[in-house]
């Protein structure tokens, strides 16, 4: 059922023998290793005709467990995903793919998912009572809509027959998913590509039939298609936006904002090189920005604009749209910017 809570499940899709289960409220996995979790997840405004197999859920009467009854009013489900599968390849992208209708749904870069309402604050242990789903973390740059996308011999295959899923199997950690539509089976494979907004989808059949992707010029194949779906900024997500009360700027309160929205899982703090350019003695020096003949100083205007807006001067070397824009308060801004500010000396 859509709305539904069912499963969740999460772990480095490689070197099965290490634990599976990570309590990193933003975790993140890499191209080499992708991170595959099973669970409910957000729901992005995807049209209602994508869930033709799904039901819906709906409203309940409020039930009180102490006096053992219902009592006045109802309950609204949350909307999420249930019978999904997220996928995270690093900041480089992201994808959800649904197993009730055996489709992608949606893509996205720059992050994967916030599970702090679902896991809480791990110095409170506790989760959000109501709206726990995880929130998205990142640019959306693509979400199906009407039929699948995804054509044999120049039908849907939405039109084919019902969708069964039968599973999906690790090709060097990457999810290949198998499903069938109608009696015609299909397997689908979703990778990163080296195109901004954009990633790689490889879809197989059996026999020689031609595959195509609808609105995707040029993409059609005999048995196998491979193409790259390219989008836009479809919106920014920031992940749950918890209130940290914080009444005065601090290095100390930046250290713990700075572990609390995942930047650790793509800015070192060593000058090391990652997913991000290092924020270790950052402050104070020039940095090389993409397009610029000259480069900037990275100075407290400088950090400040690069958390608002990460995009405005992307560093020299380094991909744009992996870092989404954070809605911040500016007391939160600025303790960031302090934090950043104190490793520029060496300890």
């Amino acid at each position: 059922m859509r709305k539904t809570l069912l499963l969740l499940t999460l772990g480095l899709s490689a070197h099965a023998a290490e634990p599976l289960i990570t309590y990193e409220n933003r975790p993140m996995g890499s191209v080499e290793r992708p991170l595959v979790l099973r669970s409910y997840l957000p729901d992005p405004d995807i049209d209602d005709a994508v869930f033709s197999q799904h039901d819906t859920g709906r409203k309940v009467s409020k039930y009180n467990p102490q006096i053992g009854s219902d009592v006045k009013g109802e309950v609204v489900p949350m909307a999420g995903l249930a019978a999904a599968i997220g996928v995270n390849f690093g900041p480089s992208l992201s994808y959800v793919f649904d197993t009730t209708e055996c489709r992608l749904l949606y893509t996205w870069q720059g992050g994967f998912v916030d599970m702090t309402p679902y896991w809480g604050d791990q110095s409170k242990g506790s989760r959000v009572s109501f709206g726990y789903v995880p929130r998205l973390v990142g640019t959306l740059f693509w979400k199906t809509t009407g039929k699948d996308p995804i054509e044999l011999d120049g039908k849907s295959i939405t039109d084919l027959g019902p969708r069964v899923y039968t599973g999906h199997r690790l090709v060097k950690g990457v999810p290949t998913y198998e499903f069938k539509a109608g009696e015609t089976p299909f397997t689908l494979t979703v990778t990163p590509s080296d195109k901004p907004l954009a990633c790689t989808v490889t879809v197989t059949t059996a026999g020689d039939g031609e595959l195509s992707w609808k609105g995707v010029e040029g993409a059609k194949g005999k048995g196998t298609l491979s193409l790259t779906l390219a989008g836009s900024d479809l919106g920014q997500f920031q992940g749950y936006q918890p209130d940290n009360k914080i009444t005065k700027a601090s290095a100390e309160a930046g250290e713990k904002l700075f572990l609390q929205y995942g930047c650790s899982a793509c800015h070192s703090t060593d000058g090391s090189k990652n997913h991000g350019p290092s924020v270790g003695l950052l402050f104070g020096h020039e940095v090389e920005i993409e397009g610029l003949d000259k480069p900037v100083m990275a100075d407290r205007e400088y950090l400040i604009e690069s958390i608002k807006a990460p995009n405005a001067k992307v560093v020299k070397g380094y991909p744009p749209n992996y870092m989404p824009p954070f809605g911040l308060p500016d007391v939160e801004y600025d303790s960031l910017a302090l934090y950043i500010e104190s490793l520029a000396k060496p300890e």
